[in-house]
């Protein structure tokens, strides 16, 4: 497959199969460059992937686009970014010329420049007009305007004529009633495939109801869920519906609580990668939460871990370290990822300095990982990170590639590399 980025000026690849058009905003004439940049597209009609960025706010770039639209027959793949507004009737007639694609990425700017905005009588045609739409051939879609009605009124009845999507990308969640309309369509088997959500601004309860009501009527199963929250309505709905389809987890931005994430491990057997952010704190001041909970995703491959500790102050090692909820957590988690002998990829990231020091005892436990690939520190290490920490990792991990030091000391760096040469040390 052929694929370049596009220079004014040159003559266009007439087989040209992907491309590639970011142009710099910076152009004197913007408008300009996009239509003779649009004019030599309209040659290439072999294009089955486009990735392109328009400023669409001006008749004669969008009538020049729908142009271009027109003339790519092969066309499958499009990834479209308006820095400027874009009309409703505009984005209806592009949607249009994209039944028959297969995946389509949008990315609509709140930005008028000189455009008005539509009226709310224009986006309810809009809305209409697609609602009539035949059934688009999509089975992917990606989703991201700073516009509310864009939502209400061009997104929600988009997702109606997918029948075939497998994949949605929802960049940020404006209104609670995109995704009650989400919830609605699976409940009513009008995205029978869907096995793929990644949805963004997940952060208040209202919206977690609906998700963990959402997760509950995707029949099927998901297989990857990426979320900013994750609470315990959407975490009982994944347990019971999703426990044997679900394959990446992602919710690293805010955390859930260590005995609620463990259960997850327990009951996801399917897991293969996992983003988490997790809470090691005392319940109610004590120290009786139960972490006897054996983790069941043994076919995992990628943990990317943050333990946070709400400002611990507790220095590993002491009397008031060893008698702590958060040393039972640590101790657990360890446990637990030490029996993950196929993982390749590991980050467990923690408040302080020197959880890998060899005498924390914590980098021994990882003794049976020898499929690690990609180690991730998590954390600039202290000036104690060296020469045994190093040759520790070079004698027990035979298969480590990649090492995000996160400024660990030269020694550490320099002995690794002597005894491993060929692995990368990123700073």
């Amino acid at each position: 497959m052929k694929r370049v980025g596009l220079v004014l000026g040159q003559q266009p690849y007439r087989s040209l199969t992907t491309l590639d058009f970011m142009q710099n905003e910076a152009f004197t004439d913007i408008r300009r460059a996009q239509i003779r940049v649009l004019q030599m597209l309209e040659n290439i009609s072999t294009l089955q992937c486009l990735h392109i960025k328009l400023a669409l706010d001006r008749d004669n770039v969008c009538q020049q686009w729908i142009r271009v639209l027109e003339a790519l027959p092969h066309l499958e793949n499009l990834s479209l970014k308006s820095v400027r507004f874009v009309n409703s009737k505009v984005f209806q007639e592009i949607l249009q010329l994209c039944i028959g694609y297969k995946r389509l990425a949008f990315t609509i700017s709140g930005e008028k420049s000189q455009a008005r905005e539509d009226s709310e009588q224009e986006y309810q045609d809009t809305k209409a007009t697609i609602e009539r739409m035949p059934e688009m051939h999509l089975q992917e879609l990606s989703f991201n305007s700073h516009m509310g009605l864009y939502e209400g009124n061009v997104f929600q009845p988009l997702l109606e004529r997918c029948p075939r999507m497998e994949k949605l990308d929802i960049a940020w969640l404006y209104h609670v009633p995109t995704v009650q309309h989400l919830s609605k369509a699976l409940k009513e088997k009008k995205l029978p495939l869907l096995r793929h959500l990644t949805i963004g601004g997940t952060f208040t309860q209202t919206i977690q109801l609906h998700l963990a009501e959402l997760l509950s009527y995707a029949e099927r199963g998901m297989e990857v869920l990426e979320v900013d929250a994750l609470s315990t309505p959407m975490i009982q709905s994944l347990t019971q519906y999703h426990c044997h389809s679900l394959r990446r987890l992602d919710f690293g931005y805010t955390g859930i609580l260590l005995w609620e994430f463990s259960d997850l491990m327990a009951s996801l057997s399917s897991l293969r990668s996992v983003t988490v952010k997790v809470n090691v704190e005392e319940r109610n001041g004590t120290n009786d939460i139960p972490l006897d909970t054996h983790w069941e995703c043994v076919e995992l491959k990628s943990l990317r871990l943050r333990l946070e500790t709400w400002n611990l102050g507790i220095v590993m090692g002491s009397p008031e370290w060893e008698r702590s909820m958060h040393k039972r957590g640590l101790d657990h988690v360890f446990s637990e990822v030490t029996k993950l002998g196929g993982l390749r990829d590991l980050k467990i990231g923690w408040d302080q300095k020197d959880l890998y020091l060899m005498k924390s005892g914590y980098l021994t436990r990882l003794a049976d990982l020898k499929q690690l690939e990609v180690f991730d520190l998590a954390s600039a290490p202290s000036d104690e990170f060296g020469r045994n920490e190093a040759l520790w990792m070079a004698n027990n991990l035979p298969r480590l590639a990649q090492v995000y030091s996160h400024g660990a000391s030269e020694v550490f760096k320099r002995t690794l590399l002597e005894k491993r040469p060929q692995v990368e040390i990123v700073n």
